[in-house]
């Protein structure tokens, strides 16, 4: 199963339009062929990545800072329009007359964020080892992804090495796959499985019910989430080797 991650653009520029009837409008780019920030790796995005959602006239969300319960707009009531030519896919979006919609006029207005982000998955990639700045690393391109949100207003950066819930996925579960289980706390445990769970929506990892475990046992019930656990970090190691 594909998992969603987030990418923060932070080479984009937010612009803003007021128009005659009052209508208020977000403008921003999804550049292409640019290269990301390290992430542990390059990535850069091919011009046919949205194809597929452009095509299929997915009902593409615009967000605040990944909210979903905060919508600017869609692509079902052409609140959202997206374009794709060869800079990069155009975003833009009417803001609905809402309180949340006011504050994220007015932080983009005076400057307190002008971030773009997007959420998707990835459908097709091509990783390869290029020289970059004189050294070989892993450079990933986006050849196609499932677009399912834009989200302006974007807290903390994707793409910038800082530690924030929208880390890169592969290093995370690399880092939990370094992991012995006996030697993680209770706290550190349900720790992971949270991020496990952040990183998958469909919570593909969560602990699925045993037969075995008693309803109303939280002393069976903790240890068929530490085997879960324990099995999940052996499948880890088990693939990386």
């Amino acid at each position: 199963m594909n998992k969603r991650e987030t990418r923060e653009l932070k080479i984009t520029e937010l612009t803003i339009r007021e128009l005659e009837d009052g209508k208020r409008v977000i403008e921003g780019l999804i550049p292409f062929n640019q290269r990301s920030e390290w992430m542990g790796f390059y990535e850069y995005i091919a011009p046919s990545a949205f194809n597929k959602t452009l095509a299929d006239g997915s009902d593409v969300r615009a967000l605040w800072n990944h909210d979903t319960t905060m919508i600017l707009g869609r692509v079902k009531n052409n609140s959202l329009r997206l374009r794709a030519d060869e800079t990069g896919l155009h975003i833009e979006c009417d803001l609905p007359k809402t309180s949340y919609a006011e504050d994220v006029y007015n932080l983009i207005r005076e400057g307190y964020c002008n971030g773009l982000s997007f959420g998707f998955s990835t459908i097709k990639d091509r990783w390869e080892i290029k020289e970059e700045d004189g050294r070989e690393v892993d450079v990933c391109t986006l050849l196609e992804v499932r677009l399912y949100e834009v989200s302006f207003c974007v807290s903390f950066p994707a793409y910038a090495g800082t530690e924030s819930e929208a880390r890169n996925i592969r290093s995370i579960l690399d880092d939990i796959s370094k992991i012995r289980p006996e030697d993680l706390s209770e706290e550190e445990k349900l720790a992971i499985k949270k991020t496990l769970r952040g990183l998958d929506p469909e919570e593909e990892h969560k602990p699925a019910p045993s037969e075995d475990t008693e309803a109303g046992d939280p002393t069976s019930a903790a240890e068929e989430q530490e085997r879960q656990l324990d099995e999940f970090l052996a499948d880890l190691r088990g693939n990386k080797e």
